[in-house]
């Protein structure tokens, strides 16, 4: 790319921009020379600090506390975005749930994750839309991989997540006229402190298999997971409208020869001639 800072000029909004893929994101965006603004709930420290590393790269940078459960936060944090008196881009990034079997969720955690998700989602839309279309900006919507396969205790989530990608789907169709665009995002795994969290003492056992087993031989950063959504902000991404781009690498593709692979290896064995896994 001959343009060190194609997005000059430009402003982006991101939700849950205080860890993650979040934070990587806004700091992408700022190198490229987006201002930007974050969202957070909690982590004021946090934010502040992915903010002073986006402001050091384009002036202007912003965190915002906002409750997506809430929809009066919402509205009171949209309130803050106009004061930025443009914005090229919404990345829709924010997600919360409760990890556990369908069989044992309660209904005030489905309430919570589709608000997030999917209730306020569309209200963010609404509320950025007379920006955007200012902009002819675009609606970025990070979905998961839970979406495309079975992952246990995340059925919850992936429901809400199927929802966000069908919305990107009918919002490009019906803002497309307007020129707004949407385009959804679906990671495979990502090297994150919720990942640590999630797999507990299994952590190192299952970034060990990822980086044996992915077609890149490696586990995506934040950092680089973030290059894929920097990318869909670039005028030339216009035509990706409506699409829902797996930016995983190969790894989700990969995942059921990959399995046999660990399995193998488990076991402290290397795969023979007329292995179905020879050559991964």
């Amino acid at each position: 790319m001959t343009d060190a800072r194609p997005l000059q000029g430009r402003s982006a909004l991101i939700t849950g921009g205080s860890r993650g893929l979040g934070a990587a994101t806004a700091r992408h965006l700022a190198r490229w020379g987006a201002r930007v603004a974050i969202t957070y709930r909690q982590r004021s420290d946090a934010a502040e600090a992915v903010v002073a590393a986006c402001d050091a790269d384009t002036p202007g940078a912003m965190a915002i506390q906002m409750d997506l459960v809430d929809e009066d936060s919402v509205r009171s944090a949209f309130e803050e975005v106009t004061a930025m008196d443009r914005l090229d881009y919404l990345v829709a990034n924010a997600a919360a749930t409760a990890l556990k079997p369908l069989l044992g969720v309660k209904m005030h955690q489905v309430d919570k994750t589709f608000a997030i998700s999917v209730r306020h989602f569309i209200l963010m839309v609404q509320l950025a839309f007379p920006m955007l279309e200012r902009t002819g900006g675009r609606i970025i919507a990070i979905s998961g991989a839970d979406t495309v396969g079975y992952i246990p205790t995340h059925g919850l989530l992936a429901a809400a997540k199927a929802s966000m990608e069908t919305i990107v789907h009918y919002l490009a169709a019906e803002l497309g006229p307007t020129g707004v665009t949407a385009v959804g995002v679906l990671p495979g795994y990502i090297d994150t402190d919720s990942i640590r969290m999630m797999t507990g003492p299994l952590y190192e056992a299952m970034r060990e298999a990822e980086v044996e087993t992915h077609p890149l031989r490696e586990a995506a950063s934040p950092e680089t997971a973030a290059e894929a959504i920097a990318l869909l902000c670039l005028p030339e991404a216009r035509w990706l409208n409506g699409q829902v781009v797996q930016n995983d690498g190969g790894g989700l593709y990969a995942m059921q020869a990959r399995f046999f692979q660990a399995a193998v290896q488990a076991k402290g064995q290397a795969p023979g001639e007329g292995s179905p896994i020879v050559g991964l």
